[in-house]
């Protein structure tokens, strides 16, 4: 496998700032279509269908299905879209293909009947959307110039928690019926896709790159980037800072009812200001961070500062004594969030460790996104234990994210393609 840096390409067109707005609405219309079910359309689908002692456990199960597909489907589709031989290139059948496929998923999720097949249309959704999102996000390195790339990664960078604002926003408006709760943010989606499509640069895969694998050699293909030295330093930073906020976003309400002693209606409240100081953060310095790096065209030491600074907000949380304080370091978190999410992923479009396998490498880092929202769940009654207060040591939660985003601050160090 040779090393490959997009700076050595002098095919490379400039691309206009209309196509850039394009690129970032088709992943935002991918963020607000798959994160509106995860945040509260799913939730009300199963509220209706399951008993209430009932439906927690199943939002829970069907949530951890549809995960897990997610898990699997990105590098595999990822790897197939670099070898896709399409006379329409190598990614737009995957965003076509995956736009059809999660809209099946969408009308079945607002029909189903019962828990079953509600079920079924998460895992089509899923399969669907990050097929989308496997030859989505590797435009980044195939289209758009490396002087733009940090500015790009800090538009794409705000779209998901945009998405998730969005969708919810829309939801207060959808919600006298099931089928439009889920295709009314799709709508966005489509728009997007269908634009991109009919103006992406795309060419198909060549007669090397289309060569037909068979499982336990797609197995190893996917395995390929670890033995990559940059690759595998810039996974393990990934995965630490997206365990650190695993724990933020699943225990804040147990941190502000079990610590802090708010009764659940204020700890709600709370909570509805944290979101809305965590997407503020991160939209802001996503905007700011990537102009940043591609002015200085310095990656390391802006993702290095980022994850310190979420380090710094998990620790300003777990000693907070005020609900103030609480907000306070998660306004720091979010601050670290939106840096470190612009910059890292133009530091990831660098390093890349080949040409031919862009969405591969980039399906197979996107395990270290949702890895971590299982393995957090898993260890945190382990971390509760450790305190002295019956198995409820929250702040224990908190120290321990610190850990992870520390970690995973200097586990960017290590890198050497990128300054």
């Amino acid at each position: 496998m040779t090393a490959w840096s997009p700076a050595d390409d002098p095919t490379r067109k400039p691309v206009s700032p209309g196509f850039i707005a394009v690129y970032v609405l088709a992943q935002f219309g991918i963020w607000v279509a798959l994160l509106t079910p995860v945040v509260i359309t799913l939730a009300l689908r199963v509220g209706a269908i399951a008993s209430e002692a009932e439906k927690g456990r199943w939002l829970g199960v069907i949530l951890a299905i549809g995960g897990f597909v997610a898990l699997v489907v990105t590098p595999i589709c990822g790897a197939l879209s670099d070898r896709t031989r399409s006379r329409f290139g190598r990614r737009r059948p995957w965003l076509l293909g995956g736009l059809l496929v999660s809209g099946a998923g969408l009308l079945l999720l607002g029909s189903a009947p019962n828990l079953l097949l509600l079920g079924l249309g998460w895992i089509v959704c899923q399969a669907g959307f990050n097929a989308m999102q496997a030859a989505c996000l590797p435009i980044l390195p195939d289209v758009i110039p490396v002087r733009l790339q940090g500015r790009v990664a800090g538009l794409l960078g705000m779209t998901s928690t945009a998405g998730t604002f969005a969708g919810s926003w829309i939801t207060q408006f959808t919600q006298s019926s099931d089928l439009l709760m889920f295709l009314a943010p799709f709508a966005i989606t489509v728009a997007g896709i269908v634009t991109l499509c009919l103006i992406l640069p795309d060419r198909p895969a060549t007669a090397d790159q289309g060569r037909s694998i068979g499982v336990g050699a797609m197995l190893r293909d996917i395995a390929a980037p670890f033995r990559d030295w940059d690759f595998s330093w810039a996974f393990g930073s990934r995965f630490l800072i997206m365990m650190a906020w695993s724990f933020l976003l699943t225990y804040q309400l147990f941190f502000l009812t079990d610590q802090l002693g708010l009764p659940r209606s204020d700890a709600t409240q709370v909570m509805v200001k944290s979101m809305a100081i965590i997407a503020s953060a991160t939209i802001g310095i996503s905007l700011i961070g990537g102009f940043i790096t591609d002015w200085t065209g310095r990656r390391k030491p802006l993702v290095f500062l980022a994850a310190a600074l979420e380090g710094a907000g998990f620790l300003t949380i777990a000693l907070a004594a005020s609900v103030d304080q609480f907000l306070v370091g998660v306004a720091m978190a979010g601050i670290g969030k939106g840096l470190y999410f612009a910059v890292d992923l133009a530091l990831l479009a660098a390093i890349l460790p080949s040409e031919q396998d862009r969405a591969r490498d980039m399906g197979v880092f996107q395990i270290a996104n949702s890895l971590p929202q299982s393995i957090a769940p898993a260890i945190a009654p382990v971390i509760l234990m450790i305190g002295s207060t019956g198995g409820k040591d929250y702040a224990a939660i908190y120290f321990t994210g610190a850990v992870f985003a520390l970690l995973g601050a200097f586990a960017i160090r290590p890198v050497r393609r990128s300054r």
